[in-house]
Order: C-alpha cells, then sequence, then structure tokens
C-alpha cells in the first residue's frame, strides 16, 4: 500500500468529518477513513493509478469565485453551505427545484421524490430563488428547473417564462419526458415560455432497461420526446444514470443511437450511479470513470478511445471527463485528447462550462437566433483555444492537425474542407460524464471547487453533492432541511 494524499472526508454512518488517506493498492486508487464512533471504510476511487495521476496532470484551470457569499463560514466545509467565503468556484449550473412530486418510483432516485403537492415552492418563492441567481452568479446565468419531474406542475410554462423575465441566459429542462410525450398542447407551451434545452433521462435503448429501474417500458416515449424537440428546434441532452448489471453494456449503444439523431440530439451525460437518496443497498454496481470510458471505446469499437475523454470542462480533476467529437455518416472524429496535457485558457471553468451548455446544448433555431459559428459551437468553453480555420497549428487537445480531418486526408469523413467546416456547425456530439459524490467518495476538496450548485428556497446555492448527501441510514445533510 503507497499513500499518495489525505482527504477531508465524511462518516458514512453520523456524518461527521473525519480525515482520511488516499493511497495505491495493486495499481488501484482507494480511499480510506475512520470514524472513532463507527470504525473504518474504504472505498474504490479509480481502476488505475496512472489513468487517476494523467487526469489530474492534465487539468489547469483558472477560478473566479460567485459574486458575493451568501453564508458566513463557522462550523467549517461542508456545514456552512450558502455559498460560504471559502468556497473557491462560481456557479455554472443553478439547479432550481421547483417541485418533489414525481411520477415514477425509480429504484435509483437521488431525490427520494415523493407526490406531495403541498411541498411545492410557490411562484413569488422562485422568482426569489432566480434573482438570487442573477444577483450571485457571475454572468451569463445558467439554470436547470429540476425536481422531482418538473413537468407534473402545470405551471411550468409560467415558471420558464419568469427566468426569462428575470434576465436568466439559459434555461433547461430536466424531465423523464412522459408528460412531453403525452402531451402536444403542454409541450408547445414549454418552447413558447422560452426552453432552451431538455436534459432528458435516457438509460438505454432497449426497454427491458427501464423495466429494471422504473417496471415500465419508456423508449418510445424518450423516442417522442426527441422528435418533438427536433421539431421546435430544441436542443436534447440524453442523461443515462450507469450502474453495472443495469445497462453499462449499453453505453455504446447509447452513443450510437444519439449520434444517429444528431443535430436534434447535443449531447450525453453519463452519470455514474452514487449512492444518494433512493437506492438498491447492494454497492456493487458503482461505476468509476475509467471502467466507463473503457466500455465506451470497447462498445464503439475504438472510434471513442479514454484518452478523447479529458477533464477540462469539470471543477475538480476526478469529477468526470468530457469529449467532442463531430459525427458522420455513423463515424467519430474526436476533437479532444488527454495525452496532448494541460490546456491554458484565459476563461475560468465556471465560465468555459457556462459557455460550453450554451454554446452546444441550444438547439438549430436557438443557434441560428444567436448567430452562432462552427468555430464558436466548437471553441466556446471548449478545450480546444484555436479557431478551426487556423489549420496549420495544432489545437493543444487535438490528437492531430485538423488538416488531417479534411478527406483526403485519411480521416474517413466525406467531402471537402468546406463540408468539414459545415459539418462541425451542426454533426457534433458532446460526450460526457460526471461522478458525483455519495458519503462513501466523499472528499471536501472536490466540493470547495464545485460549480453546480442547487438554490434553496430560502435563497442559498449548495452545492450539488453536498446537497444530496445522505447518510447510509437515509438522513440527508442538508436535502430536507433546506
Amino acid at each position: 500500500m503507497e499513500q499518495i494524499g489525505t482527504v477531508q472526508s465524511l462518516c458514512p454512518e453520523c456524518l461527521k468529518r473525519i480525515e482520511g488517506i488516499k493511497y495505491v493498492e495493486n495499481d488501484r486508487v482507494y480511499i480510506k477513513k475512520e470514524c472513532a464512533d463507527h470504525g473504518s471504510f474504504t472505498s474504490l476511487v479509480s481502476m488505475d493509478v496512472n489513468h487517476y495521476l494523467q487526469m489530474k496532470e492534465c487539468f489547469d484551470v483558472d477560478r473566479a469565485k460567485a459574486k458575493e457569499p451568501l453564508t458566513d463560514t463557522e462550523k467549517g466545509c461542508p456545514f456552512d453551505c450558502g455559498l460560504c467565503p471559502s468556497h473557491k468556484q462560481d456557479t455554472c449550473l443553478a439547479v432550481v427545484e421547483v417541485t418533489d412530486r414525481c411520477n415514477m418510483k425509480c429504484t435509483y432516485c437521488f431525490a427520494n421524490s415523493s407526490m406531495d403537492a403541498s411541498l411545492d415552492p410557490d411562484m413569488e418563492t422562485i422568482r426569489k430563488m432566480f434573482e438570487t441567481v442573477k444577483r450571485c452568479q457571475n454572468d451569463p446565468t445558467c439554470i436547470q428547473i429540476s425536481g422531482g419531474e418538473p413537468t407534473l406542475r402545470d405551471d411550468l410554462p409560467e415558471i420558464i417564462r419568469m427566468g426569462k423575465e428575470v434576465g436568466i441566459a439559459h434555461i433547461e429542462l430536466n424531465t423523464n419526458g412522459i408528460r412531453i410525450a403525452r402531451d402536444q398542447d403542454y409541450f408547445n407551451r414549454i418552447a413558447s415560455a422560452g426552453i432552451d434545452a431538455i436534459y432528458l433521462g435516457f438509460d438505454g435503448v432497449s426497454d427491458d432497461v427501464y423495466r429494471q429501474r422504473t417496471g415500465r417500458d419508456m423508449i418510445n416515449v424518450k423516442t417522442e420526446v426527441i422528435n418533438r424537440c427536433e421539431k421546435a428546434g430544441i436542443g436534447v441532452v440524453l442523461v443515462p444514470l450507469v450502474a453495472k448489471d443495469y445497462n453499462l453494456h449499453e453505453v455504446g449503444r447509447i452513443i450510437d443511437f444519439a449520434a444517429s439523431r444528431v443535430p436534434a440530439v447535443r449531447g450525453v451525460h453519463f452519470q455514474p450511479v452514487f449512492y444518494s437518496g433512493r437506492s438498491p443497498s447492494e454497492m456493487q454496481n458503482r461505476v468509476t470513470i475509467l471502467e466507463l470510458l473503457e466500455s465506451i471505446e470497447e462498445q464503439t469499437s475504438g472510434q471513442l478511445k479514454v484518452n478523447n475523454f479529458t477533464p477540462s470542462l469539470m471543477p475538480h480533476a476526478h469529477c468526470g471527463a468530457t469529449c467532442l467529437t463531430l459525427v458522420d455518416n455513423g463515424g467519430f472524429l474526436p476533437l479532444t485528447n488527454l495525452s496532448s496535457g494541460a490546456v491554458q485558457s484565459a476563461s475560468d471553468v465556471a465560465s468555459k462550462t457556462k459557455k460550453s451548455i450554451m454554446g452546444r446544448w441550444k438547439g438549430l433555431e436557438k443557434e441560428k437566433e444567436s448567430k452562432q459559428s462552427c468555430g464558436d459551437l466548437l471553441i466556446k468553453g471548449s478545450c480546444c483555444e484555436k479557431p478551426l480555420s487556423d489549420i496549420t497549428v495544432k489545437s493543444s487537445c487535438c490528437e492531430k492537425p485538423l488538416t488531417s480531418a479534411i478527406p483526403g486526408s485519411g480521416s474517413g469523413l466525406s467531402g471537402g474542407w468546406a463540408d468539414f467546416i459545415e459539418m462541425s456547425k451542426n454533426n457534433y456530439l458532446t460526450i460526457s460524464t460526471m461522478a458525483f459524490q455519495d458519503v462513501w467518495s466523499y472528499e471536501q476538496d472536490r466540493v470547495e471547487n464545485c460549480c453546480i450548485h442547487v438554490v434553496t428556497r430560502d435563497c442559498r446555492f449548495i452545492p450539488f453533492c453536498n446537497y444530496n448527501m445522505t447518510s447510509c441510514n437515509g438522513d440527508f445533510l442538508y436535502r430536507n432541511a433546506t
């Protein structure tokens, strides 16, 4: 056993702050921590120490703090969230939960949703939440409307419209898609209100996957949502929860499905299972980032490799990874590569992430309205800092000069340079993964740098992992106390 670091963490039993060590054994990275009252706990962090260290070496970002803290530093992280003055990172995405209700009872649910309508925040409360985001988040402001299932609210279109009136630049909707697929008029009202993107739960391309988690067939629902968004010019991001013995075997098929629906589908955002809220007690289904990336490489026949995923758009080197790829005739041309090393950028990570969300996840009609160019879409917030037209320069994140991506140079893509530029406007896909933390994998350093924040009803910002942190006894650190 070789110790490679120390961590500040939490006890899975009592949520008390405890210290731990990070160590390597058999080339794997683990965290071991000990509570004086409840004993020791060990969690696997990475399957390969070399990849783990390479991700850290490839991560180099500037940071900008929030415009103003909302709470004082008294008890120390993670017990002063608001954000407190010691938090190191501005908000890149503010999650506004408009209901705790849900029309499904999934086996995995970090929100542990119910059906109590009396707990829904009223419009005045939601307006104050929006106004807090506008006041405290550096521009541009990005919000995800979430829940529960937000479409259970009949007044959701009015909520979206109110957010736009407050001045929120980008609003995406986190949904299971059931009501959107069934109710065309309701979807039309959401679209007219100004929604920018649909963040669609999408665990697989076969109904046997959905039956395991939800007890029902869902693929036709998911497909209909994409069809409606395509007609309305609204971008869709597919969001699969990933677990072993559930759908890890389908990640390649999910990516192929997404590629077949480009440009309506703008991205795939994989979320390896984390044990917060409502989840099965068996933890052997946990998937590390590297295991997910290796599965993607294998199931895409090596078109998308582990090294094509970089941590450049993450708040921390080990929070996740992103690959930007062009899609042509079912083939992939990845534009990002880990082996090129850290990417230097003048903008901070939250700003880059917001620009990436706004630039890549909007639908085609909204891109036309904002007059996005291909260079804007590929460069905004990405790891590519050079314009595509600068074909003599090798980008810091690209495995090879972009001239080699021109057909006739061995890329296998059809057409010429003009076709390549045109393809880059629409035929791209962002594939990413976010490894949210639970009480076993918790590292305080990652939370201190978090840029995904839940807005509470008393108008505070709580880092996402802290907000959903649950003890092994089912007690939340923040969710039921705000």
